[in-house]
């Protein structure tokens, strides 16, 4: 609104100069400059003097005056006698009253009120001077009439009786009355409608406060939204208005439409979508994967990516991020908190073809990665700027080519603001304007000049400050009556904001139109009646066609469905769509069954959201569908697999608890004779017999060891305590409290880091370290046994890896060592039962992780295993 302003105050400046006139019926008029220069000078003051406006105009004010007083100290409404000199020496008598004119807070000069006595020379009674001071506030009324009418605005004035004092055409045109009609009646007279209105209270509120008040109003007499600015003026008020009834439906379009899309976006299933900027920063982020991620929508929106994603995710997503906006699409995959995202990147263009933002979508494919879809595309938040005010006005003698213009006019084209105060050629301005926009605007100048019209276009220019701007132009041509063209006044207003809110809303539009057709999900949009107004392809696809022709709930039986897991025929009503529209918000999915327009039968997975107006009145429904008929059927088999080999592992568990126990008894039997032969006839046996017996007992021990093993084995499952907090430092300790014979006999070391809690069974924990612990002893080379101990967090699980400095073991065989009763060395070399490993393993499958061993031979093996965290929270 700053020139809407600036042409406020040069109506205020004309105005004082008025009042000064009124105030000089029986004297002179002298105007100076910010200098004390004479610019302008009545005939009174002439005749007087004696000199002629030539020769005073641009001479210093003390030279007229008598001793050259500077009559500019004198200060504002201060009457002093003094005199003035005229041409033949004489001096003349009189008083002057002085004042200072101000505009933009900035001194432009002074009125001189020359007053003379009564008795002066040249006086004829009065009558000459009051008609030449007729003419001179004809003349200056007429000027203000003039700068008002180049508002572009509607414009009229109050006094502080409310009364109207001025209507300019633009206003007269609005309020449906004429300026004759208006002039001199009290607003709340011509409009009772606005007596104890919003408006009258904010009317009043400026006359009150002298402050001014700029606010939107709908005005049910007029139709129309309308942008008012409200300015305080000595005499009243002065009131600015225009029809933004355009600007605010837009508004309300974008509104609308962002929360449509943004509804759309956040029903983005098994995944999430964002868009971030060049700076790496998101603006944008929405969908139903957030549930599965340590990270929440508000976290992303406003941070860089690097201070969301932990250093391993960031890594991977800068280089595809950088591409994008470089305009290329990519696509990764990365871990996060347990599950494998895909993560697809595009770029996102403007009008020009330029890149102006990135777009990734990210979907969650654990299990299920044979499913690749593409994503493209998201929702961005963009606001459409409002029009400015008006920044100047212009008047071009034609005959002349003298362009005059005000200051900040001339700024916005890059003129000197004198010498646009001066006037100057047209093509001075002209030349600012951007080559592409010049020889249009050029051509709209000379049509309107042609035709005595009016005149109006939108084009950029160079600013002083070298900003390009776009600006909107708007004038008339006047013209005598044989059609010359004389003056062309005009007003212009930037709208820079404007045009770069319609281009983000053109952006806007097409990201958003471009995730609709490429979600890889059907999308279908209702209004609130129930009339099908969009679906994208996949629904098309789906469906077999374009089925979507339904004008109403009512048409939706044409449709058929069935509930997936009762077989039950979906009424209209009960369609997601229809439930939708009545307000419900479907997050927990509805499973229906579906012909298609093709007779194919599919499953279809449904979300849905309303989405509401401003009035909070549901205005759309959203429905998103999926295909999960392979899903489903994947799911079934699965289902079958797991029950059938939960049964089988049962019945192994079984036959090996049975099998163990039951070979207990006769072993015992076959130890003891043997241990009584030894007793008995040892003595009597030779060398071979000894040797003989001696491999009878050891063997008979190791089937021992080994039932036992399988014993312990079979009964992981069966015989364990539930899993609770343990902390694995304290669990540690005590399986080498129970190997602390091995452990002082070897001489072994044991570096342990502080270790974390887990969920666990203790006693199983307990004997897996026992175990891995007692194989690193065993095939430890020459020397003291070295072991370490270590742990790190990986996302809802830690990892605890047990290192030693033994024989180590060829790494084709790392996997098979964890089998049932597996040996890499005969019992001669190493003893053991081959059970140890595989009872490890069990026990950490049992926990829901995993175990595993990296070794050479010659440099050690690192067993690691992974246990579940506890939740500290």
């Amino acid at each position: 609104m700053s020139d809407r302003v600036e042409s406020t105050e040069d109506a205020t400046l004309k105005r004082q100069r008025l009042r000064a006139v009124a105030d000089a019926l029986d004297g002179g008029v002298i105007q100076l400059d910010a200098a004390d220069r004479i610019v302008a000078v009545t005939d009174d003051v002439l005749e007087i003097t004696g000199y002629s406006r030539g020769r005073l105009l641009e001479t210093s004010a003390s030279a007229l005056f008598a001793d050259g007083e500077d009559v500019r100290e004198w200060g504002d409404d201060s009457e002093r006698p003094t005199a003035i000199e005229t041409t033949d020496g004489r001096t003349v008598d009189c008083a002057v009253r002085l004042e200072t004119l101000v505009e933009d807070g900035e001194d432009r000069g002074a009125v001189c009120i020359v007053r003379l006595p009564t008795d002066a020379a040249f006086d004829d009674g009065g009558s000459s001077r009051d008609r030449r001071l007729e003419r001179q506030v004809d003349q200056l009324s007429a000027e203000l009439d003039a700068v008002f009418e180049r508002v572009s605005d509607a414009f009229y004035a109050l006094d502080s009786d409310w009364r109207f004092t001025y209507v300019n055409d633009r206003a007269a045109e609005l309020l449906g009355r004429t300026d004759d009609e208006l002039f001199g009646s009290s607003i709340w007279e011509a409009f009772p409608e606005l007596v104890d209105s919003h408006l009258e209270e904010r009317f009043r509120t400026v006359m009150a406060t002298k402050k001014p008040l700029s606010f939107e109003r709908y005005s049910e007499a007029l139709g129309i939204w309308a942008q008012m600015d409200v300015y305080p003026t000595e005499a009243g008020l002065s009131v600015y208005f225009r029809d933004v009834t355009e600007q605010v439906e837009r508004e309300r379009k974008l509104a609308a439409s962002e929360r449509r899309y943004r509804s759309l976006a956040e029903q983005f299933p098994n995944g999430i979508v964002a868009l971030f900027d060049h700076d790496g920063e998101y603006t944008l982020a929405a969908g139903r994967g957030f549930d599965r991620l340590p990270v929440e929508p508000d976290d992303l929106e406003g941070t860089h990516y690097r201070e969301v994603w932990e250093e391993s995710v960031a890594s991977t997503l800068g280089p595809v991020y950088q591409r994008a906006l470089e305009g290329a699409e990519r696509r990764t995959e990365f871990e996060q908190a347990g599950r494998t995202w895909l993560v697809r990147v595009a770029p996102i263009t403007d009008d020009d073809g330029n890149v102006a933002a990135g777009l990734t979508m990210a979907q969650d494919i654990t299990g299920q990665k044979e499913r690749e879809r593409t994503l493209r595309d998201a929702n961005a938040q963009l606001e459409a700027a409002t029009e400015a005010g008006a920044v100047g006005t212009w008047e071009w003698h034609v005959q002349e080519d003298r362009f005059v213009a005000g200051a900040a006019f001339a700024k916005t084209f890059g003129v000197d603001p004198e010498d646009a105060r001066e006037g100057v050629s047209l093509e001075r301005f002209v030349s600012s304007i951007h080559p592409a926009d010049r020889d249009r605007v050029e051509r709209s100048i000379e049509a309107a000049l042609e035709s005595c019209g009016e005149y109006e276009e939108e084009y950029r220019v160079r600013d002083a400050d070298g900003e390009l701007r776009w600006i909107v132009a708007r004038g008339h041509v006047e013209c005598d009556d044989d059609g010359t063209p004389l003056t062309f006044p005009g007003a212009v207003a930037d709208i820079t904001d404007r045009k770069r809110a319609e281009r983000q809303l053109a952006t806007h539009k097409r990201q958003l139109e471009t995730l609709f057709e490429l979600l890889p999900v059907g999308v279908v949009v209702a209004d609130a009646d129930g009339r099908l107004i969009e679906a994208n392809e996949t629904a098309r696809e789906l469906w077999g066609g374009d089925v979507f022709d339904a004008e109403s709930v009512a048409e939706y039986d044409r449709y058929d469905g069935w509930w997936a897991d009762t077989g039950e025929p979906i009424e209209p009503e009960e369609w997601t769509l229809a439930r939708v529209l009545e307000g419900e918000e479907v997050t927990d999915p509805d499973v229906h069954e579906i012909e298609t327009a093709d007779g194919d039968r599919r499953i279809v997975m449904s979300h849905g959201m309303p989405v509401r107006n401003e009035r909070g009145e549901i205005s759309r429904g959203v429905v998103t569908q999926t295909d999960v008929t392979e899903r489903r059927e994947y799911q079934r088999k699965l289902e079958e697999t797991i029950e059938k080999l939960e049964t089988s592992n049962e019945r192994l568990e079984q036959f090996a608890y049975a099998a163990s126990h039951d070979l207990q008894e006769p072993l015992r039997m076959v130890s003891s004779y043997l241990r009584l032969i030894d007793q008995r006839y040892g003595d009597r046996l030779d060398e071979d017999g000894e040797e003989f017996l001696a491999y009878a007992v050891d063997g008979a021990d190791r089937m021992r060891e080994m039932i036992d093993g399988l014993l312990a084995y079979s009964r992981i499952e069966t015989a364990g305590e539930p899993l609770e907090p343990v902390d694995l430092g304290d669990v540690l300790d005590d399986a080498c409290s129970e190997l602390r014979g091995r452990i002082k006999e070897s001489g072994a070391e044991i570096d342990a880091e502080p270790l974390p809690r887990v969920e666990g069974d203790r006693q199983q924990l307990r004997q897996l370290f026992r175990n891995v612990l007692s194989n690193a002893f065993t095939y430890s080379r020459e020397g003291t046994p070295e072991v370490r101990v270590s742990s790190e967090r990986h996302g809802a699980q830690w990892r605890i890896s047990v290192h030693d400095e033994g024989i180590g073991i060829d790494p084709e065989e790392t996997e098979r060592i964890f089998e049932v009763f597996h040996r890499l060395h005969t019992h001669e070399e190493y003893a053991g039962s081959g059970i140890g490993l595989a009872l490890c393993r069990r026990i950490v499958e049992r926990h829901g992780g995993e175990m595993w061993a990296d070794s050479e031979p010659g440099k050690g093996s690192t067993f690691t295993f992974t246990l579940p965290a506890v939740d500290e929270t």
